[in-house]
């Protein structure tokens, strides 16, 4: 018994995980985000993939144009919603990855979006 179960529940904790059953990992991990203080946030995280990392905004010249993609905002120059919104990402990311039961964790690329996983 103890080799099937991968995770015991807890209010805090994800409820019991049989091996092979990750359909039913994947509800009850979005039943417990959904509990969670921006749980929805973090689901749309997950579903939607990291909002992109804010950037300086250029002003062009009348008539001019460029390629090159403007630089990413300096940290202490973030508005709240973008502070809000970059927490959210790192944190749905993490509890993700720290609630992935160990044999799909040893699947995966850690370098990959939680969309991905």
């Amino acid at each position: 018994m103890s080799r099937d179960v991968l995770t015991v529940g807890s209010t805090m904790r994800i409820p019991l995980l049989y091996r092979g059953e990750y359909s039913q990992w994947v509800e009850r991990f979005m039943n417990y985000l959904e509990e969670q203080t921006d749980g929805e946030a973090m689901i749309n995280s997950i579903k939607n993939g990291d909002q992109p990392l804010p950037r300086v905004t250029k002003v062009f010249i009348a008539g001019t144009t460029s390629t090159e993609q403007p630089p990413l905002k300096d940290k202490s120059m973030w508005s709240g919603q973008e502070k809000r919104v970059q927490k959210i990402d790192r944190l749905a990311r993490s509890l993700l990855i720290q609630r992935l039961p160990n044999d799909i964790y040893s699947l995966i690329n850690s370098n990959k979006t939680a969309k991905d996983l």
